[in-house]
């Protein structure tokens, strides 16, 4: 028989219980409120406090995931979405934004595998497929990559740069008219550089001069617009002015990292690295007798390579300095908030990469960690500039391209917009560089 003293205990008990359960999600509340408030270090603060109390609430771990991610803790974001997932197995968010840490960990095949979780608890989950879509394309599976963006078209049709990506997939394979189709149905400045380039491609002067004069008062400042302005004022005979940048051949830099700067203790931490196995490439069709790393080797928590960034971050400033009084869009509209991404080119003996650019980037550069002693060809692995975008038709023109030497421990940086290609080289050590982007964030890349 139960007496009173113990109904009262048990009713306090319940009391007791309530008031926690009311207290936690107050203070789970307020960290909420100061994340969508924007006001991320006080959200930190209050996700850390819940999990040092021991919440147990998937919402504390998943929203503790997105700010570590944006800080640029990104194995601390792993750790903090795979917990969310191990409270609520059902949680589709988790196992997408899980996807896209493990892609720029260079996880490339485990990020598909999280991305897949997240459609099959969440069929409709726009974001997801466009995610599964981006790392189907790196790993070379271009069909399935252009189901996925046409699917997320479907499910979310004004969502935000996935028709670019799919028009982009169509460009690469040739079919730019299908690509057209696309791109007319968003006005973003990305899609309206891609048309420009698609008749740049089918060599439609008229039209291509047309679609110029509308987009010149919109004043596009981006490195694919350069590209195709450079480009076409060769084979048409025009001068027609980009508002990124004009010559950029005239804006390549190469200068030393000195041990000062960086150690070779460090370079040879980075060169180890790339040999020890414990990375994964991925399917690049540019590059011959050669490997590329997957991800961004930025996001590696590992000394060297925050001591690489550092000396790369300190040699961009001084990039952006040497030319702060030009009048070249690139400059005068140097991205305020930017990221920066980074991967490894390895290659043997006869390698080389084919003519391209980084459309999506700001400036490019590459770090040379070991560039192996010339033998038969002077110019053996060097780098080579030209306007020529290898897709766009040449009307009998000569480009002539403009071949700057590279030695180990050199830093090239130019223009995104700029095409360039390296020439075979005929050494006994592979070749080994460092490549890198800055990005204008928000910008989207593929």
């Amino acid at each position: 028989m139960t007496g009173f003293g113990d109904r009262q205990t048990s009713k306090k008990k319940i009391k007791n219980n309530k008031n926690t359960q009311s207290s936690k999600e107050k203070i789970i509340s307020q960290a909420i409120h100061f994340q969508q408030k924007g006001n991320t270090s006080e959200a930190a603060k209050y996700y850390q406090n819940c999990i040092d109390q021991g919440f147990n609430d998937h919402r504390v771990f998943s929203n503790y995931g997105i700010i570590l991610k944006n800080l640029g803790h990104l194995k601390e974001a792993e750790i903090s979405y795979r917990k969310a997932i191990e409270i609520k197995p059902d949680f589709a968010e988790a196992y997408s934004n899980l996807g896209n840490i493990l892609r720029d960990l260079g996880k490339v095949n485990e990020a598909e595998l999280s991305l897949r979780k997240a459609i099959e608890l969440k069929p409709d989950f726009g974001n997801a497929y466009i995610n599964l879509a981006e790392i189907l394309n790196e790993l070379g599976d271009f069909e399935e990559a252009k189901n996925c963006w046409i699917k997320a078209i479907e499910l979310v049709p004004n969502i935000k740069g996935v028709i670019e990506l799919l028009a982009r997939r169509f460009y690469l394979e040739g079919q730019y008219d299908l690509a057209i189709k696309y791109l007319q149905k968003d006005k973003s400045d990305a899609c309206l550089s891609l048309y420009l380039s698609c008749l740049l491609c089918l060599n439609q002067e008229r039209e291509f001069d047309q679609k110029y004069q509308e987009l010149s008062t919109q004043r596009i400042c981006n490195a694919e617009m350069s590209a195709i302005i450079e480009h076409a004022n060769i084979i048409y005979d025009t001068n027609k002015k980009s508002y990124f940048c004009n010559e950029a051949i005239n804006y390549v830099v190469i200068e030393k990292i000195n041990e000062e700067l960086l150690s070779d203790y460090y370079c040879n931490q980075c060169i180890s690295y790339l040999k020890s196995g414990d990375i994964e490439t991925k399917a690049q069709p540019l590059i011959h007798e050669a490997i590329q790393t997957t991800g961004n080797l930025f996001s590696l928590d590992y000394p060297f390579i925050k001591s690489i960034k550092k000396a790369l971050e300190i040699k961009i400033e001084i990039y952006k300095n040497k030319f702060k009084d030009s009048e070249q869009g690139f400059i005068r509209n140097w991205p305020k908030d930017y990221t920066l991404r980074a991967w490894m080119l390895s290659m043997k003996t006869g390698g080389f990469i084919k003519p391209h650019n980084h459309r999506y980037g700001w400036i490019t550069g590459s770090f040379y960690l070991q560039v192996p002693k010339k033998y038969n060809q002077s110019d053996s692995g060097n780098i080579s500039f030209s306007y020529q975008g290898p897709e766009y038709p040449m009307n009998g023109k000569n480009f002539y391209p403009t071949v700057k030497k590279v030695e180990t421990r050199d830093i090239c940086i130019f223009p995104s917009s700029l095409f360039h290609q390296t020439i075979p080289f005929d050494g006994k050590e592979d070749r080994i560089c460092l490549v890198f982007d800055l990005i204008q964030k928000n910008n989207v890349c593929i």
